[in-house]
């Protein structure tokens, strides 16, 4: 199965909320003795081990990271890297048996090529094409390599005028032979390094200011430069450094504009992030007089959004044409903003007031729960679909601001919770929990003003334990445990104790699957020890599935 889904940020916490109507298969008031065995398998490990030298003067080179991938297995051990040491030796241990490409990057200063391992002596050495090396049952040395002196592209980058030096300026070559990159000096000169013969599109970023254009080397026009790639010139490398590659580069543009209240005389907003979104992405905050000045933009159409500074009444949106509030909720409202010229100057963007939603997360006992996320779903559309804050040490929340005259359910989600054994939930006006498990049956709250003291008591939900163990008998300790709902989806995680033991607790009623995962597998010189994750099976031991749609649902209550 995939690890993506366990990506467990505000994003996976937002997609578990939505899983808590599942309907349970039976009631019971929790789950114990749940254990099960994970296979495991020590298999035997090898190395691949050789030694880095220059070509022209086979002086050994340290330093050089040098990568063994698998071309024939994926999954754990069938990667590795090392660093060559003073005398050149490499070794990338715990393979398992397979086969592998070499790879060796020396350090920049070395100005030697990167490149593969081949079978063509006395170099052993091509920019492209690898061939695998096999590992069978033994080790693998003599796995040596000769690198072969880079090429070098120079240059100088200047303002539009052909004088003033860009100092600090990021410049990359990339093509299919290789790639490099630096930053020019105080003189605005650069010089990329350890490149193989071959062609290389010269890329020009933003000085630590973000004063000038980004763009590529094209010989084309007179600045010998493009503010757009897809129109550059590829610098080609045969058999000698190429100089010269000394660009013009414009200055960057700017959008500048001010942001202030719809009051009847409006007071500017400091401290609002402006984004302008298209060919570049840039941004600015807005600053006590409400202006702000976005740079080093390249020419061409902007989306501009505003977010508000943080626990005022600005609600976010983006810059629209029309007057007299030149302002828009939804992405769908933001007009175009056309830039060729040094500045471009917007109307005053005046933002609408929001409104907050406020209250207190505790248990039934009525004592404060510190650390629940508590979001706002609804307002569709809007630049922050979905609001929400962690509640403080006393368990009170605030969200917001949130848009006029827009609807929002409010749903507390409690991984994170100082008590991880109460539930998630909804919020619903009905004394003195205000509390439901389903999200059908949430209140929308309609924002014509704030809404406060919008309190939820969560009661305690359902567990699921047990013990995870590997074969052999040893302990699961720290592997960690998940539950998913009917549907797949994982609604709860835990980590198991030194001695392999879990408990998933905090779940509404329903029906779950459980699985168990190692991220630390055992690993000595020569042998590794591979568990492979699976899921909580009833029956005869192990106790075990491979599969999600082997897995025994366990139906629990609160």
């Amino acid at each position: 199965m995939s690890r993506s889904y366990r990506v467990f940020g505000i994003l996976l916490l937002v997609v578990a909320s939505l899983l808590v109507a599942a309907s349970p298969a039976a009631a019971s008031t929790g789950a114990i003795g749940k254990d099960f065995t994970l296979p495991a398998v020590t298999r035997t490990t090898y190395s691949i081990s050789g030694t880095v030298r220059v070509n022209s003067t086979s002086a050994a080179v340290s330093g050089v990271e040098v990568s063994a991938a698998s071309t024939s297995a994926s999954g754990p051990f069938t990667y590795g890297s090392a660093l060559t040491k003073a005398s050149g030796l490499y070794t990338i241990s715990s393979l398992l048996p397979g086969s592998y490409t070499l790879r060796f990057d020396p350090p920049r200063t070395t100005n030697l090529q990167h490149g593969y391992r081949t079978a063509t002596a006395p170099t052993y050495f091509s920019a492209k094409t690898p061939v695998v090396v096999t590992i069978t049952t033994a080790s693998l040395t003599g796995k040596d390599i000769r690198l072969l002196h880079g090429f070098e592209i120079s240059g100088k980058a200047t303002r539009s005028n052909g004088t003033t030096a860009i100092p600090m300026l990021p410049v990359n070559a990339d093509g299919a032979s290789g790639s490099d990159g630096t930053t020019t000096d105080s003189a605005g000169n650069y010089t990329l390094m350890g490149l193989s013969p071959g062609s290389y599109e010269v890329s020009f970023g933003h000085d630590p200011t973000a004063s000038n254009q980004t763009g590529c080397w094209y010989s084309a026009v007179a600045s010998k430069f493009s503010a757009t790639c897809v129109s550059h010139t590829a610098v080609a490398i045969s058999a000698a450094n190429v100089t010269g590659i000394s660009p013009k580069i414009p200055n960057g543009l700017e959008i500048t504009g001010y942001l202030k209240t719809r009051d009847a005389s409006p007071l500017p907003v400091a401290d609002a992030a402006v984004f302008a979104n298209g060919p570049e992405h840039e941004w600015a905050y807005s600053d006590a007089t409400g202006k702000y000045t976005i740079t080093g933009l390249n020419p061409g159409s902007y989306q501009i959004l505003a977010n508000g500074p943080y626990n005022t009444r600005f609600v976010s949106g983006y810059y629209n044409a029309t007057g007299p509030y030149f302002w828009g909720r939804l992405t769908a409202w933001a007009s175009p903003v056309t830039i060729s010229s040094a500045i471009t100057t917007l109307p005053i963007i005046k933002p609408p007031s929001g409104y907050f939603i406020k209250g207190k997360i505790t248990n039934i006992s009525g004592t404060g729960l510190s650390s629940v996320f508590v979001e706002s779903l609804g307002g569709a559309g809007s630049p922050y679909e979905n609001p929400g804050n962690f509640t403080d040490s006393s368990g009170n929340y605030s969200i917001g601001p949130l848009s006029a005259n827009q609807s929002y359910k409010i749903h507390a989600i409690t991984t994170y919770s100082s008590d991880p054994s109460v539930m998630p939930g909804w919020y619903l006006s009905s004394p003195p929990n205000n509390f439901t498990a389903a999200a059908s049956s949430a209140l929308s709250l309609l924002m014509t003003g704030d809404k406060n003291a919008i309190n939820m008591r969560l009661p305690v939900g359902a567990a699921i334990s047990g013990t995870v163990t590997i074969t052999g008998g040893g302990a699961c300790g720290n592997c960690t445990v998940y539950a998913f709902d009917a549907t797949g989806v994982q609604v709860e995680q835990t980590s198991t104790t030194l001695s392999g033991a879990y408990t998933l607790s905090g779940l509404p009623a329903g029906s779950y699957r459980v699985e168990a995962w190692s991220m630390d597998p055992a690993i000595d010189a020569t042998h590794v020890r591979i568990i492979t994750e699976g899921f909580y099976k009833s029956g005869a031991a192990p106790h075990f599935s491979a599969t999600l749609a082997g897995a025994t649902a366990i139906a629990v209550t609160p």
